[in-house]
């Protein structure tokens, strides 16, 4: 199997509840397992912006699933290329929310808000994807850094 990386955003129809967002987590985790797919969605304010990572045709049947899900618009492919390795190769995705909800010690959550890439990457090369995200995070953290109480 080759490896390859898509990262792609997209806008939720409605607000996501933390119960939404972790029954999403769940059907995901359990999905993307039996697929061998891993990566990160990073959810706020009712944008998602994910990295999948796995064998081509297995990721671009999931984001052909997930243009196609009611529950998201404007889908938009950011980035695709092959990768030598895993950046999140531990679990089957991995979840974090950008909104204030309190994923910490549910199977999946990440961290990367707190800490970047750094505590996830394990030495994989830093691609345009991952950039993406990295920007992503960096921009709410500025915006929060400006407006603390949001």
């Amino acid at each position: 199997m080759t490896l390859h990386e898509l990262t792609y955003c997209s806008r939720a129809t409605h607000d996501m509840s933390q119960a939404a967002l972790l029954d999403l987590l769940a059907q995901a985790r359990a999905r993307n397992a039996r697929h061998g797919i891993t990566g990160l969605l990073v959810y706020r304010q009712r944008e998602f912006m994910q990295l999948l990572e796995g064998d081509r045709n297995a990721i671009f049947a999931l984001y052909r699933s997930i243009c196609a899900d009611s529950r998201n618009r404007r889908n938009y492919l950011m980035w695709d290329e092959p990768i030598t390795q895993r950046a999140f190769p531990d679990w089957g995705m991995a979840f974090l929310s950008l909104d204030g909800i309190d994923l910490q010690g549910k199977p999946g959550y990440s961290d990367f808000l707190d800490a970047g890439f750094s505590a996830v990457t394990r030495n994989a090369t830093v691609s345009v994807g991952k950039r993406f995200l990295h920007l992503h995070r960096e921009l709410f953290l500025r915006e929060q850094h400006a407006n603390p109480k949001k």
